[in-house]
C-alpha cells in the first residue's frame, strides 16, 4: 500500500499537469486543441495527457468535440467562475472606484491581479454604456499577458524589490510585441523609476497597437503590490495634459482601494 508519500509524489504531476492543460485552453490563442497539439505544446507525455483529459471532460472542467478531435474549456468552469466571482469580496470593493475612473476619464478601466511570478490576468473591467459613445477599447476577462508588457506589468516590477524585479526581467525577458515595446534592459529599468517618481505607469503602444495604458498600483497590508487598475484609450486621441490627469485619477482611485482593502503604500526609499 502506498505511503502518504509515496501517493502525493505520483499524483501532484498529474494535478501540476491538469492546471497546466486548463490554463493553456484559458488563452485565446490556444482556446481550442487537439490532444496531440496538448500533449506537444506542455510537454506532457501523451497517454498521461489522454488520461488527464478524459477526467477533465468527465467532469466537465473541458469540452470535447468528437467531429473536430479538439478540446476547449468546460462548462461547469462557468459555475466555479461565478462562485469565486460571488466569494470574492474585494472586487466588489473596489467595483465602485473601477467605475468612477472610466466616468472620469471616459476610458475602458480594468483591473488585473498576478496569475503566476511572470503573468497578469484581467479580473474586472468597466466600459462606458453610452448611445453615442460607441468606440472604445474592449478587453475580454481572463485574458492575460508577461508581467513585463505595458504599463500594467511595469507597475508590479517597480516596487519590488531589486533582486526579485532582476529575476524576474532574466527570466521573462522583453519581448516585442510592437515597434514600440521597450526591449533594452536598461530603458526599462528607467522607465521603472519613473513609475516610482511619478506614481503612476504609461505605455504607448507597447503592447498593442494603437492603444496607450496608464496604470496605478493597489498596495496590500505588506506595502506589496496586490493589484493595478488601469485605463485604456486609443493612441490617435492622446494628450500629454489628459494623460497626467487621468494618471492623477487612476492614483487618487488605488488609494481608495488600497485603504478600503486594508492595504497601505510603502516608503519608498531615496
Amino acid at each position: 500500500m502506498d505511503t502518504p508519500n509515496e501517493r502525493e509524489k505520483s499524483e501532484v504531476p498529474a494535478l501540476e499537469a491538469a492546471i497546466k492543460i486548463l490554463e493553456y485552453l484559458s488563452r485565446y490563442k490556444s482556446k481550442e486543441r487537439s490532444l496531440s497539439q496538448i500533449s506537444k505544446n506542455l510537454s506532457i507525455n501523451k497517454s498521461t495527457c489522454h488520461r488527464i483529459l478524459k477526467l477533465l471532460n468527465h467532469n466537465r472542467f473541458v469540452s470535447y468535440d468528437a467531429d473536430s478531435k479538439q478540446y476547449s474549456l468546460g462548462s461547469y468552469l462557468i459555475i466555479l467562475g461565478s462562485r469565486a466571482s460571488e466569494f470574492i469580496d474585494y472586487l466588489k470593493l473596489a467595483q465602485p472606484h473601477l467605475k468612477w475612473v472610466c466616468e472620469e476619464t471616459r476610458m475602458t478601466s480594468v483591473l488585473l491581479e498576478p496569475i503566476s511570478d511572470n503573468r497578469l490576468m484581467y479580473v474586472a473591467k468597466e466600459e462606458l454604456d453610452v448611445p453615442d459613445y460607441h468606440v472604445h477599447v474592449s478587453v475580454k476577462i481572463g485574458q492575460h499577458f508577461p508581467i513585463t508588457s505595458a504599463s500594467f506589468g511595469k507597475c508590479y516590477l517597480a516596487y519590488m524589490e531589486e533582486h526579485r524585479m532582476e529575476e524576474i526581467l532574466e527570466k521573462v525577458n522583453l519581448k516585442q510585441f510592437t515597434d514600440k515595446t521597450i526591449t533594452d534592459l536598461e530603458t526599462y529599468k528607467e522607465s521603472l523609476k519613473e513609475v516610482r517618481s511619478k506614481g503612476f505607469a504609461v505605455s504607448y503602444e507597447e503592447h498593442t497597437p494603437g492603444v496607450f495604458g496608464i496604470a496605478a498600483p493597489i498596495f496590500d497590508y505588506s506595502g506589496q503590490v496586490a493589484m493595478v487598475i488601469a485605463c485604456l484609450g486609443f493612441a490617435t486621441n492622446l494628450d500629454e495634459d489628459y494623460v497626467s490627469i487621468c494618471g492623477g485619477k487612476l492614483k487618487k482611485a488605488a488609494r481608495s482601494i488600497t485603504e478600503v482593502l486594508g492595504g497601505k503604500e510603502p516608503i519608498l526609499k531615496g
